[in-house]
This record gives structure tokens, sequence and C-alpha cells, in this order.
């Protein structure tokens, strides 16, 4: 708590916050995207084989795990939880650190994208 108090911490992330979360509300339109939620540095973004009726993929096909594996490789940590990709970056992180988060996060969805549409996985 002396740390969060001597850093300012919740200050901090009320600042930064808005960023993330209006940087993530723009995936909302992405094809694979049912859902995106969130509050403060902490999120989620719904994976679904129909935009339309929202109806999830099977879990077998593995497309939240395909989407951690690109994110991975563009350098960034997520939590698959299914289809549901959770992101929280560190408390501490700044604006342009955001920045690049999304960057990385819109890189492994349109190459989940890509993949899943490859491989027939959607209805849409």
């Amino acid at each position: 708590l002396k740390i969060y108090e001597e850093r300012n911490i919740v200050e901090h992330v009320r600042t930064v916050a808005p960023r993330l979360q209006d940087g993530l509300r723009k995936f909302a339109e992405h094809p694979l995207v049912g859902e995106v939620r969130g509050l403060g540095l902490v999120a989620g973004i719904e994976l679904v084989r129909d935009k339309a009726t929202k109806a999830p993929f099977d879990a077998k096909q593995g497309v939240g795990l395909y989407f951690q594996a690109r994110a991975e490789e563009e350098g960034l940590i997520i939590r698959p939880i299914g289809d549901n990709i959770a992101i929280c970056p560190p408390l501490i992180t700044v604006e342009d650190e955001i920045d690049e988060t999304l960057g990385c996060l819109e890189r492994a969805l349109n190459a989940t994208a890509t993949w899943v549409e490859e491989n027939g996985l959607t209805t849409a």
C-alpha cells in the first residue's frame, strides 16, 4: 500500500485506463469479436464464430489458444479463458505501452481471423 501511495498508482490508472478501454472498444467492430468489456486496466475480448448471433466456436477448435500464440509472437502475454481473452497490463503501464499492446492485439486478432477463415471455422 505504501508503494501504491508513493507512486500514486490509483490516479495513474485513472489517467491511462481510458486509453486502453477506448482502444479495445474499437475491436468490437472486428468480425471475430462478439463483445469487448472491461474496467480500468482489466478487460476481456470475446471471440465468436458468428458475429450476428454471437455463437461461440467449438472449444476443440482452439481459437483462443491460437490467438494467445499469435499474441505471444507479438510479445504480448494474454490469458485465454476458452475464447474469452483476458487482458490486464501492469498498473504502472504508460500510454506508449498501451498503444503497443493495442497494436499487438490487433495483429494477433487479424492473424487469428485469417486462420479461422482459411480453416472454415466460421458460419458468417
